[in-house]
């Protein structure tokens, strides 16, 4: 597979030692409007370097690109891409509203493409032993969800755009709180159908530095998540209570599965790193674009997510 990466970011980087860690992918061109990471990126691939996507896709023989730019402009990139017959991985927020989630999905469909929504957590190693625990029914059925997450919004702590409402679509919700949701879902067995929210902008941000809320899964499940850059120690946990016992599942601490009669089983102990993740998630992504099947987090999935996170901002009453 000749890969394409779009957007020279912290996490093009991880997609880079992601195709260096899959077999069959290689990364021959690499895009950004900004030179110098663009040049620095494309030396360490051994890739061609572009300023424009466009010249890229028409000069260079992809089989598939990955899209890591800021939020605002997947759907634009997702749709060139698509046109120009070129598979796609585009990290997440799938895009910043819903209706450019359905054109991405429609265009994609109709060139008959891939299209695969970034959601990286899904392929921690880590994850997979905790969803393998619940659904083992050791502790019984899943009653409810709470989940915690903190991130730096503070000027400085994260490229400019991240703090512009109309490129990023959002603060810690839309950039950092998906992952919860995404987590939530999974672990819940179920897909979000009710939202409610709070949240904050602290620091004068034109974008929310704080949120607080619940949802609702057609599982039956509901659950509630705390999104906070008040709090300087880094915490990133999902408790799952069930029938029988509980799983803690922390990104720092690994994962614990407790049981009613006080004994308790280590699923995974520290961080698993995201190398792994990148990894299996292209991978998967090489395999769907070879066999011409569905990915494991597709378009559908990515444009619930982002559905949920505007449920979150209409509640609140806002829209960022």
């Amino acid at each position: 597979m000749r890969l394409g990466i779009i957007g020279t970011g912290i996490v093009a980087a991880e997609h880079l030692e992601a195709a260096r860690a899959v077999a069959g992918v290689r990364v021959t061109a690499v895009c950004d409007i900004r030179a110098d990471s663009t040049r620095a990126i494309a030396a360490a691939a051994g890739a061609a370097a572009y300023a424009d996507h466009r010249a890229m896709l028409a000069r260079e023989r992809l089989d598939a690109v990955v899209v890591t730019a800021p939020h605002a402009l997947h759907a634009r990139l997702t749709l060139d891409a698509a046109a120009a017959g070129v598979h796609v991985l585009v990290e997440k927020p799938m895009a910043t509203t819903v209706a450019d989630c359905t054109a991405m999905i429609e265009a994609c469909a109709a060139a008959g493409v891939v299209l695969a929504v970034g959601h990286v957590v899904r392929f921690d190693p880590v994850a997979h032993r905790a969803a393998e625990a619940l659904r083992s029914g050791t502790v019984g059925d899943v009653l409810a969800i709470s989940h915690r997450r903190t991130s730096h919004y503070r000027r400085g702590s994260r490229p400019g755009w991240f703090f512009d409402p109309a490129m990023a679509g959002g603060g810690i919700v839309m950039n950092v709180g998906i992952h919860g949701l995404d987590r939530i879902q999974w672990l819940g067995g179920g897909s979000v159908v009710a939202a409610t929210g709070r949240v904050w902008r602290r620091d004068g941000h034109a974008v929310e530095t704080d949120a607080m809320g619940t949802v609702e899964l057609d599982s039956g499940v509901p659950a509630s998540f705390l999104l906070t850059s008040a709090v300087p120690a880094y915490l990133d946990e999902t408790v799952v209570v069930c029938e029988r016992g509980s799983l803690r599942w922390s990104a720092a601490d690994g994962a614990v599965l407790s049981r009613d009669d006080g004994t308790e089983t280590p699923l995974a102990t520290g961080p698993a790193g995201p190398a792994a993740a990148f990894a299996a998630q292209l991978a998967d992504f090489a395999a769907a674009c070879r066999d011409r099947r569905a990915p494991a987090v597709g378009g559908d999935y990515g444009r619930g997510v982002v559905e949920t996170v505007h449920a979150i901002y209409a509640a609140a009453g806002s829209l960022a």
